[in-house]
């Protein structure tokens, strides 16, 4: 998967790089993209560095994943720039794949 960043994550407080890459295990490690939601539903309440979603908005919309940084925690604004934007084809690419593979 090629992932092409917008805009840099910006270190709003110690946590916030550990949570943009809990994100971005999630993206690589998830089956197809119905586990993607699941998976950052599941990791929203981390204890070790709070919700992901109180250092990041994302938004499932126009067939793409998209992520922006919140200007500080649980802050409701964020950065102008978004980080990245991922096609759900990218993901449903690799679902083809492993899918192929299996009833071969």
């Amino acid at each position: 998967m090629e992932i092409n960043f917008k805009g840099p994550v910006m270190p709003v407080d110690p946590y916030s790089q550990m949570a943009f890459v809990e994100i971005l295990n999630i993206l690589l490690t998830a089956g197809h993209i119905v586990d993607v939601n699941r998976f950052l539903i599941n990791r929203n309440a981390n204890p070790l560095f709070g919700s992901l979603s109180g250092y990041f908005r994302w938004s499932f919309s126009d067939n793409h994943f998209t992520l922006w940084q919140r200007v500080e925690y649980n802050s409701p604004l964020c950065f102008s720039r978004r980080i990245f934007s991922i096609h759900f084809g990218m993901l449903a690419s690799r679902d083809r794949k492993r899918d192929n593979t299996v009833m071969n």
